[in-house]
């Protein structure tokens, strides 16, 4: 008996828990991008974030900027998160307001 409550109780508190979660996107604007490798280095950095995924790239308005869409769970990573995994690499960052459709 102690097993099956415990197994209930560890049931709800993780449906419970994936209820908060929500995935988020946005969109950053990466500068220096100078060489084919430096999106791919761009692209290894957002990756290894969890929960990241990468949904678009764009070419930027000045030349050398791109701007990555992505996609994460914001009970896994934060904005912060990826900024400062792009950042590591040496890449100025930038986030793009959110628009609410």
């Amino acid at each position: 008996m102690k097993h099956l409550l415990l197994s209930s109780a560890l049931t709800v508190a993780a449906l419970s828990s994936a209820t908060w979660a929500e995935e988020r996107s946005i969109e950053i604007t990466v500068g220096e991008l100078t060489c084919p490798s430096c999106s791919f280095i761009v692209a290894s950095a957002l990756r290894s974030v969890p929960s990241v995924e990468i949904n678009g790239f764009e070419d930027g308005p000045a030349d050398g900027q791109g701007i990555y869409t992505v996609s994460f769970e914001d009970t896994e990573t934060t904005v912060e998160s990826i900024v400062g995994a792009v950042t590591a690499n040496g890449y100025p960052v930038s986030v793009l307001p959110e628009v609410d459709w």
